[in-house]
Order: C-alpha cells, then sequence, then structure tokens
C-alpha cells in the first residue's frame, strides 16, 4: 500500500486518493487471514489509531462476511474517562456496530507501574469477549517502540520479535493487527480526508511513561536523524520472528525426541548444549502459558538440572521445575493439594484437589470396587497396603518410593477406603482387589506438564 509520509488530502495539486487504498489494504489483510462467518472484536478507545481502524472495519467487514462488534475499556483513570465512553457509543451507534463497554479496575500498584497495569487489565478484559479475532490498532510506529522497549529490557529473540500481525499463540480469539506496517501518518491522513473526529488522551504526551518516552523523545530523535528508522525497526521485528520460529521448530524437535511418559528424559536433556537446553525451557514453559523466564531463572534452572541429584522441586516465581529418576517436568509454584472427604459415586470423572481420576469398566483385572462405597480422603498417618500377594502390608512412603511418586505429590494423593479397609493409594492397590471385572482406574496430575 502507499506510505506517504507526508500525505496530503483530496483536491491538493499532486494529491493522491487516501481513502480507497487503504480501506484495499485492510481488506486484502483480512482476506488472508479471517474466514467468512467469523467474528471480530474491535478494540476501540476513541483515539485516532482505533478510530480510523473501526471505519476500516466497518467498511470492509460485510464484504469479508465477517460480523464486526467494537468494546471500550473504561479504565476510569481519568476525569473524562465517562465522556470518552460516550463519545466511542455515539461512533458505533453512527456506523451501526455493536459495542460493549467493559469497566475495569487497575491496580495502581502493579509492579511494571500505572502504564503496565492499565495494559494488563485491558487486554483481560478484552480477553473475555470471545469470538474469533480480537483487532488492534497497533501501527508500524508501535512496533518500533515495542522493539526499543523490550531491547532496553534485555529482551532475546523471541522478545524481539514484537508483534505479530496475526497471533493465535494465546488461543482463540486471536489477536489482528492489519494496521502493523501502516504508518501514523498514513491513518492521521486518512482521518482527515474521511473527516472523522476522535479523543486525544492528555496522558499520550506523557513522557513520565515508559512507552511514550521512547515515542517522543527517541524514535522521534532517531526519526530525524535516519528518515527510514522507523520503518527499519519495525522491519527488524520480521527478522526476529523468523528467527523465532526456527528456534521454536528446534525446541519442537528436542520435546518430540525427549518426551516420555511422566515428563522429559533427563538424560537426553542433559546430553543437549546448554543453549538448546535453555531454548527448549523457554519453548516448554510459553506453551504451557507461563511467562517467559529471564536469564537468571534459566540459568539456574539449567545448573540444578545439571549438578542436583532428584528427586527435587525448585521454583522460580509463577512456576516450579521438578525431578524424578530420570524424568523433568514443569509445575505452578503452588505445592499440589489434597481434596476434601468423599465418596464416588460412579462418575467417569472425578476431580480430587489436585488430581483427576479417571474411571473406566473393564472385563479383565479390573478393581472390585463399588459406586457408593468407596471414599477417597487425604492421608491420616499409619495407612498400609498389600499391592504384592507374597507379602506383608507395608507403609506408604515406602511404596511410594517404588512407585516413583514424588515426595510433594503424596500428601495429595487420595487414600482409597471400602467398608473402612485401605485398598488404594496413588494408583497403589491390595492384592485381593482384581477380578474378571471391575474399573481400571487412572490418577492424572494435570498441574505436572512436560
Amino acid at each position: 500500500m502507499p506510505d506517504p509520509e507526508r500525505p496530503t488530502a483530496p483536491g491538493q495539486p499532486g494529491a493522491v486518493p487516501l481513502l480507497e487504498p487503504l480501506v484495499a489494504h485492510v481488506q486484502a489483510r483480512l482476506a488472508r487471514i479471517t474466514q467468512p462467518g467469523q467474528t471480530l472484536a474491535a478494540a476501540f478507545s476513541g483515539g485516532l489509531d482505533s478510530t480510523v481502524l473501526l471505519h476500516l472495519l466497518a467498511r470492509v467487514a460485510p464484504a469479508l462476511g465477517l460480523t464486526l462488534r467494537a468494546a471500550h475499556v473504561h479504565h476510569g483513570l481519568q476525569a473524562a474517562a465517562d465522556g470518552w465512553a460516550a463519545h466511542c457509543a455515539a461512533v458505533c451507534e453512527a456506523l451501526a456496530v455493536p459495542l460493549t463497554t467493559l469497566q475495569v479496575s487497575v491496580d495502581v500498584t502493579h509492579g511494571g507501574g500505572v502504564e503496565a497495569a492499565a495494559r494488563d487489565a485491558r487486554h483481560k478484559a478484552l480477553r473475555t469477549l470471545g469470538g474469533d479475532w480480537l483487532v488492534l490498532a497497533h501501527h508500524r510506529g508501535d512496533q518500533a517502540e515495542t522493539l526499543l522497549h523490550r531491547l532496553c529490557r534485555g529482551c532475546g529473540v523471541p522478545g524481539a520479535a514484537a508483534m505479530r500481525e496475526a497471533d493465535l499463540r494465546g488461543g482463540r480469539p486471536g489477536l489482528l493487527r492489519p494496521l502493523l506496517d501502516t504508518p501514523r501518518s498514513a491513518l492521521h491522513a486518512w482521518a482527515k480526508a474521511a473527516d472523522l473526529s476522535w479523543i486525544e488522551d492528555p496522558s499520550n504526551a506523557d513522557t513520565h511513561f515508559s512507552r511514550n518516552f521512547i515515542r517522543h523523545e527517541v524514535l522521534a530523535t532517531l526519526n530525524a536523524r535516519f528518515p527510514g528508522a522507523e520503518a527499519a525497526l519495525a522491519r527488524a521485528t520480521g527478522h526476529f520472528d523468523e528467527a523465532a520460529s526456527l528456534l521454536d521448530e528446534l525446541a519442537s524437535i528436542d520435546h518430540t525426541a525427549l518426551a516420555r511418559e511422566g515428563g522429559l528424559s533427563r538424560t537426553g536433556l542433559l546430553a543437549l548444549s546448554d543453549a538448546r537446553l535453555r531454548n527448549l525451557l523457554r519453548s516448554r514453559l510459553a506453551a504451557h502459558g507461563y511467562a517467559a523466564p529471564d536469564t537468571d531463572q534459566l540459568a539456574e534452572a539449567q545448573r540444578q538440572l545439571r549438578t542436583t541429584a532428584g528427586p527435587w522441586r525448585a521454583r522460580f516465581g509463577a512456576w516450579a521445575l521438578c525431578v524424578e529418576d530420570d524424568n523433568v517436568w514443569f509445575e505452578c509454584a503452588s505445592l499440589p493439594a489434597a481434596g476434601p472427604a468423599c465418596v464416588w459415586q460412579g462418575e467417569a470423572l472425578l476431580r480430587w484437589g489436585d488430581v483427576e481420576l479417571h474411571f473406566a469398566p473393564t472385563p479383565s483385572n479390573g478393581l472390585q470396587v463399588q459406586p457408593g462405597s468407596l471414599m477417597l480422603s487425604a492421608r491420616r498417618g499409619g495407612e498400609r497396603l498389600r499391592p504384592d500377594p507374597t507379602r506383608p502390608a507395608r507403609d506408604l512412603k515406602t511404596l511410594a518410593r517404588s512407585a516413583g511418586i514424588p515426595p510433594w505429590w503424596r500428601a495429595a494423593m487420595p487414600v482409597f477406603r471400602q467398608a473402612g479397609k485401605v485398598v488404594g493409594w496413588g494408583g497403589i492397590w491390595d492384592a485381593g482387589l482384581r477380578g474378571s471385572d471391575g474399573w481400571h482406574i487412572t490418577i492424572r496430575r494435570p498441574n505436572a506438564k512436560f
């Protein structure tokens, strides 16, 4: 599409038509990424960027068979916030676009400051809308700012990849940014040519906020000295994204090679180079929804994997790295918890504390347990089981070692009692409980991921 740095309005000498090229540009982007029948939710602050985006989407969505709605996040941080919400409602009414206004509470004690807290609250609220795509008005300048901001914080290759035009890594709704390669000057020219009105948020000029400082003090200076700086920085994010994709492919290859029931092979992990090991750990954490670990966390996790004998569990912020025998896996940082005493009533799936119990009837070698009479409870101490008919009953701690139940999971495993007798624990069953017909019971730990 045209990339005018000093666009002129229609009617002026040498003017270029500004309306249709940008419409065609957005329509082409959406046609390539979306499918007819899908739903778009446009994040609409009322500012210049989101105003242009909403008008563009209102033009192209019907032609592509897409359902469009808008969402305005009311942070309540500015005295004029109610007026902004009213302005957004009026714009959407004029465009016949349904609007949802989301009230959020911003955590002013957020460690990253008010700017980060407002962004987190906004993104969390917008994610609740559901649908297929959340459409954001990020443009080329935003992309360049994001790269500079992340580089100043010491990001790696994935962080330097900045924002993607279409991003489904967080599931549905995906994030869609059809203006990501468009300079803000083109958006401003389009808004003027279309005679649009928009909100000017005074906080956008406050260079106390990091992003504003980068925009007004850093990027503006770079653009003055190097006129193509913004475009070059945005282009660089594409190169970083390509490199990040290659790292993801390598991590996928390593994961496939090392994955096994119960976790990743520690022996296989230790055979990897340090850089490749860190890449795999980083990738798996991201796959399970954990925030990107910092350099110190990864280095310490790697050190412990290479030097500490198992079993062990090491916490790193929101996640924990666990080792038992030759298995390595991740868990959330909080220790696994037991559930309350209850009776199995015949459900196929029973969630008890941090474990899941799956019950399936089986015609051979089944467990002779009865719905309504099998009780689950936490350990009381002193329980014993006899899984081997040729040996006497043994205490649960001894059995746990041979069954490979890590020490920190033992308190979270249910004790099964039938007619007052201990008949099972943690997947270990009394030897006299087997028969031709009965139940197969699988105990899973959804908290444990690899």
